[in-house]
């Protein structure tokens, strides 16, 4: 089948040659493909998503208006299966992936139990298989496996794409800060990549002692301001500096997750221009959302890291305009309404966010000044390349048919676009600038929106 007229990355009109699984050609649209040799019109692209998802698309379809780019790889999601498929399961994080235009996830390691030990990746990785996405898993690290972590890593039959270290307390028995014992346990040969949740634990347990209030005396929103206070900006800034310290002397690839404040990003830089084998990702949260949002938002803005000041978003979103980060991430944790409504000590944090991965990343492209072209290589090119998604993340002849329609139009994200299974948003009634119209992977229409 061909798709016809299509923008490849919103710029350049092309004609898409699609056979199987594949990218057989991207061509240059000529004027003639309106007028196909046989004098049959270009089929209505209606019909191209009709067929696509049937199975049996033939001819020439008329793709005009639409961009055309390498499905998304979102490299932070917490699948919440196994152990709180109540929340989340790889079924329901498919279909709300496929939504939102990607195809490839990374899985992190806080389910129940929690993924240790071979026998953990193997049991997730048993339920994703049955998902369809691409996907990676990050081995947790803690006391529970640090002694059994070098043979575990050495195990090539483990869909592993490195490990997760949460060096502050976020959530469970998954705390691990003891950088030099790392190390030592590592295989000094190790490609891997280690994934940080960079916040000192020490700070924010000493500030919460002293600025938490009592939820007795505030049941409103604002309560859940105090949320940045107690994790704040130098609680960050803390614990990152000791790891960027520590990866000048170490050769592993390390990777700052859901980078928050802008000083981090700089640091980072200035390491890797050291020779550090660093990189980062960004949340949408993190980047759209602040602190004023709390009165409006409350429980559902809970979220570790939390956000941060008008000012550290507006530098945070300079840097990701000058090319210092590398991958836009979602961190999609999804929690049940009947949880995020509890009082401030009992809230879980986190946001599912990956059923708008693309139109929250049109968003913030166009906060930051930007282009779909400029920031698109955050969403592909950049997170396989680090995470090992080798067919995914391009787009040419030969590539794997894994691929977004976008409509740039600006709509109103509501209450019955949430595809997540805890059904609810903190972008609903948020303006986006682009709309996933359809996702394929791996030469099969997976996502059709309304448009059949």
């Amino acid at each position: 089948m061909q798709l016809c007229h299509v923008k490849l990355f919103g710029n350049q009109d092309v004609t898409v040659d699609i056979d199987g699984q594949k990218i057989s050609g991207i061509n240059a649209s000529k004027p003639t493909f309106s007028k196909p040799t046989n004098n049959t019109p270009l089929k209505p692209l209606k019909q191209f998503f009709y067929d696509a998802a049937h199975g049996q698309g033939h001819g020439q379809y008329d793709g005009e208006g639409l961009s055309l780019f390498p499905a998304g790889i979102d490299v932070h999601v917490h699948s919440r299966d196994p152990g709180y498929t109540h929340k989340e399961d790889w079924q329901s994080l498919a279909r709300s992936a496929y939504k939102g235009g990607v195809v490839g996830v990374v899985d992190m390691p806080n389910t129940f139990p929690p993924t240790f030990h071979p026998k953990d990746v193997k049991e997730k990785a048993r339920i994703a298989e049955k998902s369809g996405l691409d996907y990676k898993i990050l081995l947790g690290t803690g006391a529970d496996n640090i002694d059994s972590l070098r043979e575990t890593l050495c195990d090539p039959s483990l869909p592993l794409a490195g490990i997760k270290v949460y060096y502050g307390q976020s959530t469970g028995n998954l705390m691990f800060s003891d950088l030099e014992a790392l190390e030592a346990a590592l295989p000094r040969n190790y490609n891997g990549i280690l994934v940080f949740h960079s916040e000192d634990q020490c700070r924010i347990d000493h500030r919460q002692e002293s600025l938490l209030v009592s939820p007795e005396h505030d049941k409103s929103n604002r309560q859940f301001e105090v949320h940045s206070a107690i994790r704040d900006s130098e609680s960050a800034w803390i614990s990152t500096r000791k790891i960027l310290d520590w990866a000048r002397t170490c050769p592993f690839r390390v990777h700052l997750a859901h980078a928050s404040t802008p000083k981090e990003i700089t640091w980072l830089d200035e390491s890797r221009k050291s020779g550090g084998r660093l990189s980062s990702e960004v949340s949408p949260h993190h980047v759209l959302l602040g602190t004023g949002d709390y009165e409006r938002l409350g429980p559902y803005l809970k979220v570790n890291p939390p956000v941060r000041s008008t000012e550290e978003v507006r530098k945070l979103r300079e840097q990701l305009k000058t090319g210092l980060i590398d991958c836009f991430a979602t961190d999609h944790a999804p929690h049940t309404i009947e949880e995020k409504q509890r009082a401030y000590h009992d809230c879980p944090s986190g946001i599912p966010s990956i059923e708008f991965y693309w139109p929250l990343l049109a968003l913030v492209a166009k906060k930051c000044g930007l282009s779909l072209e400029q920031i698109a290589p955050m969403a592909g090119l950049n997170p396989a390349k680090l995470f090992g998604f080798d067919d995914l993340g391009r787009l040419s002849a030969g590539s794997q048919a894994s691929f977004v329609l976008l409509e740039s139009s600006e709509w109103t994200i509501k209450h019955e676009d949430i595809a997540a299974k805890c059904g609810w948003s903190p972008y609903t009634g948020m303006k986006v600038p682009a709309k996933v119209l359809g996702t394929w992977h791996k030469g099969r229409c997976v996502y059709t929106g309304d448009m059949i």
